[in-house]
């Protein structure tokens, strides 16, 4: 029963968004009785608590989880192809009924969310933060095997790389015809013809000028 509810509740939240639900609309959905609902959630605002919990927390948490998982099946790293993965991929949400969740409704759901409820914020950063440091982990690991530019910043270009792929997501909202793939797939090409390594020269002089000495 509880289950239900609470699926009941998400289905509800995500076609009118937090506010525009109210408790008893959520009774009548999930044909309960209001004496069945409050033994499961003290209110709506504890039962807005759960959805979040339950169904936001791992869809934010699932992009950490498929890109640590990308990283540990890879036998010999491929930066270009792991950096591709990390600035492109977008997770998917599944109900328990084997309902797909539209991308765009979950990521608006998640910007109500995040503008009401503290705890969601906090999450969302969380979640990002990690995003933010993968990636430039990628980043260092690819001046290390030199086929990015030892000259670029890598926190800067990380940071820059998540506002990029955050603003799309936000304007995907704003205008659902614009292509969030597309969209990320072209700045992402922009991006990597800026770090990537293309001079030889440069190349020489990543280890110093010992080592350009050696080399010449």
């Amino acid at each position: 029963m509880k289950k239900n509810i609470l699926e009941t509740a998400f289905q509800l939240f995500l076609k009118n968004g937090f506010a525009g639900v109210s408790t008893n609309e959520i009774i009548r959905e999930a044909n309960v009785t209001k004496g069945c609902f409050y033994h499961y959630f003290k209110s709506k605002e504890d039962l807005i608590y759960n959805v979040i919990v339950i169904y936001l927390y791992p869809y934010l948490e699932s992009i950490i989880k498929a890109l640590e998982k990308w990283r540990t099946e890879q036998k010999e790293l491929d930066v270009f192809k792991s950096i591709h993965f990390c600035y492109t991929f977008m997770p998917k949400l599944v109900t328990e009924t084997g309902k797909m969740i539209p991308f765009r409704e979950i990521q608006f759901l998640i910007y109500e969310g995040i503008k009401k409820y503290v705890y969601l914020a906090k999450k969302s950063c969380e979640c990002s933060r990690q995003q933010r440091f993968l990636l430039k982990n990628l980043l260092d690991e690819g001046k290390k095997q030199g086929v990015i530019s030892a000259k670029i910043d890598t926190d800067a270009y990380a940071t820059t790389m998540m506002a990029l792929k955050d603003g799309m997501i936000a304007l995907h909202i704003l205008d659902n015809s614009i292509d969030t793939k597309e969209k990320w797939e072209s700045t992402f090409q922009t991006i990597w013809q800026e770090i990537k390594l293309t001079s030889q020269v440069e190349y020489v002089n990543r280890g110093g000028y010992l080592y350009e000495k050696t080399m010449s």
